[in-house]
């Protein structure tokens, strides 16, 4: 397959001619999840199609039935409005309709729903049915995702790649445990192109361990963005501030709001760690948690946490901001109009967010006995 790739060079009259928006607060009452979920789904015991193992994703579709994608097991597992199991599709493998790595991808156009093998650099579309449509291979058009890919409405794939595959090096005079932030372009593929709308932005921070070798660092930063019909919102997580970039690479908006304060205390960090802890089974677990895992966590504290970690866009041109992961419990979400504009405050007591719309969110949640499961909820104002 030929592969093209366009960079876009704005002139610098075009980057200066942005709106600004700015948030005190949020314009409409807060929400919080309903007392009850309207569908749960993940037992410890009983028929296999209800166990979950690794849950790295799920979708809701317009019939209110949900998707659930189990990395642990390779397959998508689709169940009715009532938490009725109606198919599985996939294994784990390499041909088709199997999974090395598996996410479900939101809003892409063209078939009901779309995977991303992060493991193969592969997509798969499929039917309604679990059915296989069609795969093709991102890794033969050049393209690695090392953030996303996510869906545009149009069919186009934003992502952001890999640095070695750019021609950076990051290695010059790093010794063992050195923390650095790679710059990273923001791409999107349109058929056999693949179009960079930005470049020379502040990636992901990691730390050094070898040559050839780094991993993600605890609390670290990292570019986080979500396609929209008119382009792609988005951020460093330096602060609460992001910036609408159209399909020509120019700059069009900024949007600038007054989440929760950053100052890392101890407070903030014990809440960090009462939420790892309960991700845990048994008491041996945690205490191995304790022992091994989390003196490196906290030996990795910044000055200021990041602002946030994920931006969930809607079909309408809104988009949620997930604020980092530190204030677990009572994890909150911001939801942004179109324009930038602060509209909610959602304020989650426990769970990870797999899909999100105004009113509704998907969540990965664990029961009373730690048994994974997925849950769909309403939102409603607090008080109410």
């Amino acid at each position: 397959m030929l592969l093209i790739t366009v960079s876009i060079l704005v002139p610098p009259q075009e980057l200066a001619a942005q709106e600004g928006v700015e948030s005190a607060g949020p314009r409409e009452p807060d929400l919080t999840l309903a007392a009850e979920p309207l569908l749960r789904v993940g037992i410890f015991d009983g028929p296999l199609e209800y166990i979950f193992g690794d849950v790295t994703g799920a979708v809701r579709l317009e019939d209110g039935s949900i998707v659930v994608a189990d990395e642990q097991s390779g397959n998508l597992r689709r169940f009715d409005a009532n938490g009725r199991h109606l198919w599985t599709s996939g294994r784990s493998g390499e041909g088709p309709g199997e999974y090395e790595g598996l996410r479900l991808l939101r809003n892409c156009p063209g078939a009901p729903l779309t995977v991303f093998d992060w493991s193969l650099d592969r997509i798969t579309e499929l039917d309604l049915d679990g059915n296989v449509l069609a795969t093709r291979s991102l890794l033969a058009a050049g393209v690695r995702p090392y953030n996303g890919p996510f869906c545009a409405p149009d069919g186009r794939l934003v992502y952001t790649p890999w640095p070695d595959d750019m021609g950076a090096s990051y290695e010059e005079d790093l010794a063992e445990g050195d923390v650095y932030r790679w710059q990273t372009t923001l791409a999107s593929t349109e058929g056999d192109s693949v179009v960079t709308l930005r470049s020379g932005i502040p990636g992901a921070e990691r730390f050094f361990i070898e040559a050839g070798a780094s991993g993600p660092r605890w609390w670290g930063r990292d570019t986080e963005f979500a396609p929209t019909g008119t382009g792609v919102w988005y951020g460093m997580a330096d602060d609460y501030e992001l910036e609408h970039v159209d399909w020509t690479g120019r700059v069009t908006r900024v949007a600038r709001w007054a989440g929760p304060d950053l100052t890392v205390t101890d407070d903030r960090v014990d809440s960090y760690r009462e939420g790892w802890l309960v991700r845990y089974d048994d008491p041996e677990a945690r205490r191995n948690f304790e022992r091994d895992v989390w003196p490196d966590i906290r030996d990795q504290l910044p000055e200021r946490f990041p602002a946030y970690e994920a931006l969930i866009a809607l079909p309408d041109g809104a988009f949620w901001v997930k604020t980092h992961g530190w204030l677990a419990p009572g994890e909150e979400l911001h939801l942004l109009d179109a324009s930038g504009v602060w509209l909610r405050r959602l304020t989650l007591p426990s769970g990870a967010v797999l899909d999100a719309g105004r009113d509704w969110v998907l969540l990965r949640q664990r029961d009373e006995l730690g048994v994974p499961t997925v849950a769909l909820y309403d939102l409603v104002e607090t008080g109410g």
